[in-house]
């Protein structure tokens, strides 16, 4: 399995990290993306990927809930940390119109500079989006070549066939394992074509809520993709080889994992 999203910067991995690595691996847990959401970040991100360069990705990117903070000549910082070795996709970037902690033109200039810039570099884009209406759709529609995962969907099934109308790839994190909110993820999932479909933890966010015995601790970690993947093979009503098969081979394809 590839876990194609994990905020592994986080201050909660700050003292721990090696051990979250190798329980990931022993969890059957191929490969992991880390993911960017501003300057910092970004750069962290590269920093830890440089020390486990055969098990870690990045992403580098501007956050929508970040993107008023940018400072003057964040594109080429971004631009240029885009060519490290360890560097696959451009994000996290998109909208996301339920916090609104950036001004929306803001978040829509920001966002489409990203793609702009992924076109450019042939790279894929870790996109956010969360209640922006029509507006993230049709941004995306005018990038016809544009590769890219909608990460942590948990829209409506309308939006999911929009989506997937644009050729765009879908990631589910734990928030199908939520039984209190992520019911229409799991009647709708079933949409999603196989060579479409990505699976992540959002680490340490969205812990599963299908881990038995309940940790102690909220924070998620990779290690937990599993409970993940066996909802998902549930609600598709596929073997969970099959979804885990699946989901790597897309991974690696979008990402240019080897």
């Amino acid at each position: 399995m590839i876990d194609i999203g994990a905020n592994l910067t986080d201050k909660s991995f700050r003292h721990d990290l090696s051990h979250v690595l190798n329980r990931a691996s022993a969890a059957g847990v191929d490969h992991i993306v880390v993911t960017g959401t501003d300057i910092q970040s970004s750069e962290e991100a590269i920093e830890i990927c440089s020390k486990y360069s055969n098990y870690l990705s990045s992403t580098v990117g501007v956050h929508p809930h970040n993107a008023g903070r940018a400072i003057d000549g964040w594109q080429e910082t971004i631009r240029k940390l885009s060519s490290s070795a360890c560097v696959v996709a451009i994000g996290e970037t998109g909208l996301d119109y339920f916090r609104d902690f950036s001004p929306r033109p803001v978040q829509r200039e920001v966002f489409r500079v990203q793609l702009e810039l992924a076109s450019e570099l042939g790279l894929p884009v870790f996109i956010h989006d969360r209640d922006s209406g029509d507006d993230l759709l049709s941004i995306v529609s005018d990038f016809s070549n544009l590769k890219a995962v909608v990460h942590c969907f948990t829209g409506t099934s309308d939006l999911l066939t929009k989506y997937l109308d644009l050729g765009l790839y879908i990631g589910v994190t734990g928030w199908i394992c939520d039984e209190r909110r992520g019911g229409s993820l799991k009647n709708s999932v079933h949409l999603v074509p196989d060579d479409r479909l990505l699976i992540e933890t959002d680490a340490p966010y969205l812990l599963p809520r299908n881990i038995r015995p309940r940790p102690q601790s909220r924070r998620n970690e990779p290690a937990n993709l599993l409970f993940v993947a066996r909802v998902v093979a549930e609600a598709r009503n596929q073997a969970l080889d099959e979804v885990m098969n699946l989901t790597t081979k897309n991974a690696k394809r979008l990402f240019s994992i080897a």
